[in-house]
């Protein structure tokens, strides 16, 4: 439930109570961050609700979408939500709302189908860098937020129920489609990553180009970076959050992050055949089935909407993840959600 004041939105935590505490906290301080800076001069509360509705609605997260748009009414005027449901009413908007909307939308529904030319379209109707930073901060922390509403729902309700697993069509360590795998080098070489937007300057000549971009809002940059932080440690096994990484990456279509975290994997498992199939064959080569449960449940939580259920949830349990692993699994995957669609929409990756 949200209440609203002429000073600030509290937002009640309690679906999100059974994550590890600092996972929570800090979801809890990047969710005021994100949508209700104390700063509105870069996009205000109203705008900032209306992109965060549309990508609840399109994610098909009824009950998180019915919050925003209480928050969204109180704060815009009774009847402001039901603008934002009705895609034949957008035409109420100014252009340059809609246009921004439009881009938000699909960034949230398929990021690798938004790339420079809608960039350049937002900064033809006079966003700013930092307003494109914000929005797009807005849409992927909500695509982060609803697959870890859905998954810790699912997580506490899977109770008991059958357990079937695929069938592994490709044995382990031979071949990806009739060939012989890569060497890890190749499947997952070291790329560059090349903003489509300017960055912030005060960031410092120092700094990665991702992280001068995101210093546009560096409060949510912060923020985010502990809950990144958070979520990258706890009781799963580090490799096994590498791989959870990785196949959210392949889903969504990140081709710099599955590098990285291909990598990664590779690095801490010492497994040079488990990532380089996933990654060239599908989840059919991973012969594991601890893993592969890893990456189904992964592939079903990563598209929008989410497909993951109470099944994928049991065929986790019964390859030995206990309830908090499933939820830090859960956390990884909604957490590159959200940075799977900053790396694709801001920029690009780059030999």
């Amino acid at each position: 439930m949200t209440t609203v004041s002429s000073e600030r939105v509290v937002r009640t935590e309690a679906p999100l109570d059974a994550l590890r505490p600092d996972v929570r906290e800090f979801t809890a301080s990047v969710d005021a961050a994100v949508l209700r800076p104390v700063d509105q001069s870069v996009l205000d509360w109203a705008d900032r609700a209306r992109i965060a509705l549309r990508v609840a609605l399109v994610n098909e997260h009824q009950e998180y979408a019915d919050e925003i748009a209480r928050e969204l009414d109180s704060l815009a005027g009774a009847g402001a939500a039901e603008v934002i449901r009705d895609t034949d009413r957008w035409r109420e908007l100014p252009e340059s709302r809609q246009a921004l909307l439009a881009h938000c939308e699909q960034v949230a529904l398929d990021p690798a189908d938004a790339g420079a030319g809608e960039i350049a379209v937002l900064q033809a109707h006079g966003f700013t860098a930092a307003q494109v930073v914000a929005a797009s901060q807005v849409v992927a922390y909500v695509s982060y937020r609803v697959r870890l509403l859905l998954g810790v729902r699912l997580v506490a309700e899977a109770g008991d129920g059958p357990v079937s697993g695929p069938v592994n069509t490709i044995e382990a360590g031979a071949t990806a489609d009739g060939c012989e795998l890569p060497a890890p080098a190749e499947a997952f070489p070291v790329l560059r990553w090349v903003p489509w937007v300017e960055p912030d300057e005060s960031a410092g000549a120092d700094s990665s180009p991702l992280h001068q971009t995101l210093s546009h809002d560096p409060l949510v940059l912060a923020q985010r970076s502990a809950l990144h932080d958070a979520i990258m440690a706890g009781s799963l096994d580090r490799a096994d959050r590498e791989l959870a990484a990785l196949a959210a990456s392949l889903i969504t279509g990140c081709e710099y992050c599955a590098s990285v975290h291909g990598r990664r994997q590779v690095e801490l498992s010492r497994d040079q055949v488990t990532s380089v199939a996933l990654a060239k064959a599908g989840p059919a080569a991973v012969a594991d089935p601890r893993q592969r449960a890893i990456v189904d449940a992964v592939g079903a939580l990563s598209p929008t909407p989410a497909a993951l259920d109470a099944a994928d949830i049991r065929r986790l349990h019964a390859a030995g993840l206990s309830a908090d692993d499933a939820r830090d699994l859960i956390a990884v995957a909604a957490m590159f959600a959200w940075t799977n669609r900053l790396l694709m929409t801001l920029g690009n990756a780059a030999a």
